[in-house]
């Protein structure tokens, strides 16, 4: 590795960068009190020096080298712990200040937490400094997901995870307590959420507490930066897809906000482009915005504030001569979503805590398909939300929840119904088409109740009851779930987690036009088992085994559009060994294996599910090699994704013009499998240094060596011959980053 990294240097780095020096100044203060903390310790991670705050608080390090550094401050005898990144310029002193958070923080992808407070089962995070880091995702933190253990993607071009065996779904995501219902731009070109606020995101993979969840069987926990380094600053992105800025600051002493948005820009430059088939009239664009505020009313009290916002649009016309009649014309695409929240944290007692959200949340929809099909939605939701907190003693904390829910939405067009999962004879085209009017009203009631306690120095239990109401399957869900961790002497520790986890079908399913109104929930039974041990202080590694058995299932019938028939199961097990020195060098390897199968109707065979991915390693590592320069790499495989092979083709009259066509004949459902994929992706970047501001500059290389990794095949008109449709070829990216 090391001889690696010389080589890339001498091929990058054309003269030898002679090092200049600045000073870091500063105080440290309590987050809570705002009083200066005397006696904390100051420690530059990649310099290893370390002074003590004064009486003061404050602490100076001088003739420090220009670059990026990470202060690391602590306070004896408490679990006290602050991460601070600093940027040293040559001549000049950077003042800082330091405002301990007296809550558990993360150091280092771990949640520190007191052990007098039994955890839930481990989740899996990415903080926001490796982000940024991780090559192939061009710093897209939701791009970034699928490198770790448990979690798939069915491709270049999708961000829908597959998460221990389900489907997207199945997933839930929260960005700062408010739902999202869109996290991705065109499904996956890029996230709809800027990175550069994202503080860290937490994937709860399974087995999770009460807290969390309605509809969902994994959840994506997005938090996003709760303070301002600076007074007022700022960083702006440039790249050949869109550009992307934010602006920062703090409101008096007690105060913080951020602003940031992005667009792409390819529209702007191209107006329309023909081909064979048609002509695009509007070619892909996508923007966003996410604006945050925050301030602390008094000692007690914290308000904090966020709306959020993004949208695609995309419009094409097809009228060659090979276009079908029913697609044959202008179709359009456009979608978005609104989230908007007003927070309030209060700690009322030394002992007991309210978290209090209202929020808002709308997903928009509009999509006309050639002159037959349309479809509009605009699917609002209000939450109003309280969670409280309560230590009966070092040992003992219960905690509850309510959450009240309104769901109005409105479904308008002509459409069809929606095929089920591994449904490959579904053809739109010979499919009946309705006219929709619909409008719901959904209503939710949501509440929790959950007992963390610690039995014994080695043993302690988390046990919980979460209660679910949801008006338009008429039914009250109650759903147990509870952990077991054990401290092993070895610094290890071992932790069993069972859940049930209810989930009511998609509205679509429950349309009294196109679906089946008197569908229930299915429920889900998870048991996991999970090994965690810290090796050394750098290292660690976790293994983790998991079973979930599904009922209930919503899949096709011939006479009621759709029942709770399917049964299925999803099993696997995951390795994740971690290596990580200071903030120069992080890096994993981790393995998941995982089977997830499906039965659609009884007596029917067991089917390996669309979302399957059997085999899932992944190999990840970025070094700093100086303060300014850095060189990542990561590589992948992946078993490819299930498919049903066409055998044969017969030909039928076309119902709607009597005209002779091909008509496949598939196999056993996700009999085959792609061939697997694999891939490695490049990273080099480099900071420079400039009197009050930087640029960043780095470059991506990705698929490196090229594989061709198949996403589908292409059938000729009568299914003798295929061609291969394949991913990302080898594309070089180059970004630019500039802040103040």
């Amino acid at each position: 590795m090391k001889s690696l990294f010389c080589l890339l240097m001498l091929l990058v780095v054309p003269a030898v960068v002679f090092a200049q020096t600045g000073t870091i100044e500063g105080t440290v203060y309590n987050n809570d009190t705002k009083a200066p903390l005397t006696g904390a310790e100051v420690q530059i991670l990649q310099t290893d020096e370390r002074q003590k705050t004064d009486e003061n608080g404050k602490f100076v390090f001088s003739a420090v080298p220009e670059g990026t550094y990470t202060l690391i401050t602590t306070v004896p005898e408490t679990e006290l712990i602050q991460r601070t990144s600093v940027t040293v310029v040559a001549g000049e002193n950077r003042e800082t200040e330091i405002y301990v958070a007296t809550e558990p923080v993360r150091l280092e992808g771990v949640e520190v937490i007191d052990k007098r407070l039994p955890k839930t089962v481990n989740k899996k995070s990415i903080q926001a400094n490796e982000i940024t880091r991780l090559p192939g995702t061009a710093g897209d933190a939701l791009r970034a997901l699928p490198a770790i253990p448990g979690i798939g993607v069915a491709n270049d071009f999708s961000g829908a995870l597959y998460i221990r065996g389900g489907s997207d779904e199945d997933n839930l995501y929260y960005f700062d307590r408010v739902p999202v219902g869109y996290p991705y731009h065109f499904g996956g070109i890029v996230s709809s959420l800027s990175s550069e606020i994202i503080d860290d995101i937490d994937v709860y993979a399974g087995g999770y507490g009460v807290e969390y969840g309605v509809d969902s069987q994994a959840v994506i926990d997005i938090a996003s930066k709760n303070n301002s380094p600076t007074n007022f600053g700022g960083k702006f992105n440039l790249n050949f897809l869109y550009s992307e800025g934010l602006l920062q600051g703090k409101i008096g002493e007690k105060g913080f906000w951020y602003a940031a948005g992005r667009r792409s820009y390819i529209d702007l430059f191209i107006g329309s482009l023909s081909f064979d088939t048609g002509t695009i009239t509007a070619f892909p664009r996508f923007w966003d915005y996410q604006l945050k505020a925050g301030y602390d009313l008094n000692e007690k009290h914290q308000l904090f504030f966020n709306l959020f916002a993004s949208g695609d649009r995309f419009a094409i016309k097809l009228d060659g001569e090979n276009v079908d009649e029913d697609f044959r014309g202008n179709t359009s695409f456009e979608s978005g979503f609104e989230g908007a929240g007003i927070h309030l944290r209060s700690f009322l007692t030394e002992r007991l805590t309210s978290f209090l959200s209202l929020t808002r949340s709308d997903f928009l929809f509009d999509v006309n398909f050639g002159p037959a099909l349309s479809l509009n939605i605009d699917a609002p939701s209000y939450t109003l939300r309280e969670d409280i907190t309560y230590e009966l003693n070092p040992k003992h904390r219960l905690e509850s929840g309510l959450i009240l829910g309104l769901e109005p939405g409105q479904v308008t067009g002509t459409f069809t119904r929606i095929p089920d999962e591994g449904e490959v004879d579904y053809d739109i085209r010979f499919e009946e088409k309705v006219p929709l009017n619909e409008y719901v009203r959904g209503q939710r009631i949501e509440g929790y109740l959950q007992d963390r306690y610690t039995l014994l120095p080695f043993l302690s239990v988390v046990f919980g009851l979460r209660f679910d109401y949801f008006n338009r399957t008429d039914e009250l869900s109650i759903q147990p779930r509870g952990s077991l961790l054990v401290e092993l002497p070895n610094r290890s520790e071992l932790q069993f987690a069972y859940g049930i986890y209810n989930q009511t079908p998609i509205p679509a399913l429950l349309s009294p036009t196109i679906g089946n109104p008197a569908l229930k929930s299915s429920r889900a039974s998870h048991y996991i088992l999970e090994l965690k041990r810290q090796i050394s202080q750098e290292t660690e590694i976790e293994m983790a085994a998991y079973y979930k058995d599904l009922a209930g299932l919503a899949t096709t019938d011939e006479e009621a559009a759709y029942l709770n028939q399917g049964v299925g199961y999803a099993q696997g097990t995951e390795i994740f060994l971690r290596h990580q020195r200071g903030n120069r060098f992080f890096g994993w390897v981790s393995y998941a294996y995982a089977l997830s199968k499906r039965r659609d109707r009884a007596g029917e065979p067991y089917r390996p599910y669309s979302f399957d991915q059997t085999h899932v390693a992944t190999l990840a590592a970025s070094y700093n090699l100086t303060p300014t320069w850095e060189f990542g790499a990561k590589w992948q495989y992946r078993t490819g994704n299930p498919y049903t092979p066409v055998e044969d083709a017969s030909i039928q009259f076309d119902p709607r013009n009597g005209k002779p066509i091909y008509i496949p004949i598939y196999a056993e459902t996700n009999s085959d499998r792609l061939p697997a994929y694999h891939r490695l992706d490049l990273r080099v970047s480099k900071i420079f240094q400039f009197s009050g501001w930087k640029l960043g500059v780095f470059f991506e290389l990705l698929n490196t060596y090229n594989r061709k990794n198949l996403l589908d095949y292409n059938y000729s008109d009568d299914y003798k011959t295929r061609d291969d449709l394949n991913q990302l070829p080898i594309l070089p990216y180059l970004g630019i980053t500039a802040e103040f």
